[in-house]
């Protein structure tokens, strides 16, 4: 009898965590999908050493997820947000006032600042010798909390590889992944 009973609720277990993976699935009718972000900005490059990083000014998205979360389902809104996490970083050179391109930015990390949340390292990049494109090194950083706020905005943190003053304007292009559900 004692068997019979511990067999019935190992079976009651499966099924019942058989059935909350289903009806899990089932109200995940919005799969993830990806929203782009991209901006051309012109930020004061000034490395005067080759050791330290230099912080540019905040770089402000406008990024409206309510908007892009209505356009796949008008049921949904940021309200129903589970899961934000950057896919994807580059930065393009456009032009620079003395002629330096990227290859001058040796390292860089990529924060978010969101009101009243600590920043937060979301992409880097190491060793950079490419004078027309980087491309960064996503963290996989869940950053939900930052789309929820009114106002967020990515900081660079750049390393020179040599000592330089420029101004530097570039592309940034991004994609971030949405898990939106009921």
């Amino acid at each position: 009898m004692k068997r019979l009973s511990l067999v019935l609720g190992i079976f009651a277990v499966l099924f019942l965590t058989s059935c909350r993976d289903i009806v899990n699935s089932v109200l995940d009718v919005l799969p993830p999908f990806e929203v782009p972000y991209s901006t051309q900005v012109t930020v004061p490059f000034a490395a005067v050493s080759t050791t330290s990083y230099t912080k540019s000014p905040e770089i402000h998205m406008d990024i409206n997820l309510d908007n892009e979360i209505k356009a796949y389902n008008p049921k949904y809104s940021v309200a129903n947000l589970k899961s934000v996490k950057m896919s994807k970083l580059t930065a393009t050179y456009v032009s620079s006032s003395l002629g330096n391109k990227l290859e001058v930015i040796k390292n860089a990390k990529i924060y978010i600042k969101g009101d009243n949340l600590p920043d937060k390292l979301i992409a880097s990049v190491e060793n950079n010798t490419n004078p027309n494109e980087i491309v960064f090194f996503t963290t996989d950083t869940e950053i939900v909390e930052y789309f929820k706020s009114n106002r967020n905005s990515l900081v660079v943190e750049v390393q020179g590889s040599k000592v330089t003053a420029d101004q530097i304007t570039m592309k940034l292009a991004a994609n971030f992944k949405v898990r939106a559900e009921l």
